[in-house]
């Protein structure tokens, strides 16, 4: 438990309603990068719910799960290179850790809350720096626009490089790809889904 709690709070660091998101026309890249990458991101912190796949590599690497239901609800599924799993959801401020095929619910800020925003955030957006236009890829069939920039991490204050892909028919970032060679993780690779409904419940009363 102690290497998970570990790893969910460097992803809590890094990785930084869900309501479909509506297809507008074609976006081409700006001819000011960093406001491009900056409208995406303000974009996709205000959605109400979201889903994203966390790949971690370096000293402890997993794999990672994450669901969000604004205002503070999410949904961990958690493995990592040895085989150990962990399941979390947490509802405002209970959380519930599960243990076998039961549920328990833990105290209150004993466990790290796993996000999917942070990097998003008004306070990270204000340490982008070196923001350029890569291009444009496909990924998983749809169009993206592609950019490289650096920036400071909410938690640990870490400054890394990172990679985004915006879809080109929504504006919403989709895939994000950050390193950091001196830090435990060196690099995370994490692809989001913000069309598919999520909820998340408490799992015991």
């Amino acid at each position: 438990m102690k290497n998970l709690t570990l790893a969910l709070i460097l992803i809590a660091g890094v990785a930084s309603g869900c309501n479909k998101v509506s297809e507008g026309s074609s976006r081409t890249p700006a001819k000011d990068p960093k406001a491009s990458l900056t409208e995406a991101c303000q974009k996709f912190y205000a959605l109400k719910a979201l889903s994203g796949n966390i790949d971690a590599v370096g000293e402890t690497p997993f794999k990672q799960h994450v669901d969000f239901v604004a205002p503070d609800r999410y949904r961990v599924s958690y493995v990592d290179a040895k085989g150990a799993t962990m399941e979390m959801i947490i509802v405002g401020d209970q959380t519930y850790i599960k243990e076998g095929d039961s549920w328990k619910k833990t105290p209150t800020g004993q466990s790290p809350t796993p996000t999917l925003r942070n990097s998003f955030s008004d306070e990270v957006l204000k340490t982008l720096s070196d923001v350029r236009f890569e291009g444009e890829q496909t990924v998983d069939g749809k169009p993206t626009l592609v950019y490289s920039y650096k920036l400071v991490t909410l938690v640990g204050n870490f400054p890394v490089a990172a990679k985004m892909w915006v879809a080109k028919n929504s504006g919403l970032p989709i895939k994000s790809y950050v390193e950091n060679p001196s830090g435990v993780l060196k690099n995370t690779t994490t692809t989001y889904g913000t069309e598919s409904p999520v909820t998340i419940e408490p799992p015991i009363k």
